[in-house]
């Protein structure tokens, strides 16, 4: 759903911030691994948040590479909370400490948990787990993410689970770590295929619709929000560290000009024919992430 607002372009209600390239874990199914992005853009945040605001963007997810190794990242959230948007950060769990918790519990609405298997032997598998880790043949991070998880449920956080459902993890049942959990809200995805970024581990990757729908179907009592390969496509809103709109289609990367270069509005016209509303719609891209700020 778009918001008009007069003599500008409109954007999405809902925007994917990748502002941080770097990452500390190997995930081998991750399309974000944004090698072309040496430096970030300094562009002033107040006159971004201000320029998104006007189009129509009203919650923005901070979003990696791993948001948490990024040094101005309490200002990112912080800022933007002050200025009315609803605060999302997606994490792997790194440095979401009880004491960072506790400083943003003001200005961060939801926290976003990346957790894919019911183990630490599948995570070391997929290569979820610290580089250290996962050349060492092992994976601390579902162990990791249960300390940072109840730490935020304690102080009220609203939390999601991201769970990303590849070849290795196919079979795995996670009802009885999800049902513990009790997640506000649950994303289960298919491991997508992205040219550049993944392409060259799909063959360990690759799984089946028909083996997702399994997968699915194992978990459907949980009410998982459930995304495919083709809802992922053209569905989201995304800005990377460069602050270039991109988006996924045919199975790579298309990026606009830099905003600093050419403006929001060109840059957004320029990836705008590559979103489609009616996907963002179908997957359920609008739901009630309001809450008190």
């Amino acid at each position: 759903m778009n918001i008009c607002t007069q003599g500008r372009v409109s954007l999405p209600v809902a925007l994917n911030w990748h502002f941080e390239p770097r990452c500390n874990y190997r995930c081998k199914f991750c399309f974000a691994h944004f090698a072309d992005i040496e430096e970030k853009s300094d562009y002033p945040i107040p006159q971004l948040y201000a320029d998104l605001y006007a189009r129509g963007v009203r919650k923005i997810t901070f979003v990696g590479g791993e948001p948490m190794l990024d040094r101005r990242i309490n200002h990112r959230i912080t800022l933007a909370a002050e200025m009315g948007f609803t605060t999302c950060l997606v994490t792997n769990g790194t440095k979401v400490t009880p004491r960072w918790l506790s400083k943003m519990r003001e200005y961060l609405h939801w926290i976003g948990f990346s957790i894919d298997a019911s183990n630490d032997h599948l995570h070391a598998l997929i290569g979820r787990g610290r580089a250290g880790e996962i050349k060492k043949g092992y994976s601390k991070h579902l162990e990791r993410s249960l300390v940072s998880w109840n730490a935020a449920k304690m102080l009220g956080y609203n939390l999601k689970l991201n769970t990303v459902v590849c070849r290795h993890n196919r079979h795995d049942n996670m009802s009885e770590l999800v049902a513990r959990l009790g997640p506000d809200r649950w994303k289960v995805f298919q491991a997508l295929p992205i040219k550049g970024e993944n392409d060259h581990v799909w063959d360990e990757l690759e799984i089946s619709s028909e083996e997702f729908s399994a997968w699915v179907a194992r978990h459907r009592h949980l009410s998982p929000v459930v995304e495919s390969n083709d809802l992922m496509t053209g569905s989201y809103c995304m800005l990377d560290g460069k602050l270039r709109f991109y988006n996924n289609v045919g199975g790579e990367f298309k990026h606009s000009a830099p905003i600093p270069e050419v403006g929001m509005d060109r840059a957004w016209s320029e990836i705008e024919s590559m979103f489609s509303d009616d996907v963002f719609e179908g997957r359920g891209g609008i739901w009630s992430w309001e809450v008190s700020k």
